[in-house]
């Protein structure tokens, strides 16, 4: 692995500890309902899917 891609790598671990930490899931706590899916939730799971795709774009072979 290159040092390119570690840093990559570090950098999208961050963003998202970054996303799925307190002060910015709060923003999200509200009693909304967006396509039968509480709000919270839907952004977990978009942040959670993102996040894979990521690091699926990063570390797949060139």
């Amino acid at each position: 692995m290159t040092t390119s891609r570690s840093s990559r790598l570090v950098g999208i671990f961050l963003l998202f500890f970054a996303l799925l930490n307190f002060p910015i899931i709060g923003l999200f706590n509200e009693n909304v309902i967006v396509g039968g899916i509480p709000l919270l939730y839907l952004y977990l799971f978009l942040v959670w899917l993102i996040f894979i795709i990521f690091m699926f774009l990063i570390v797949r072979d060139k």
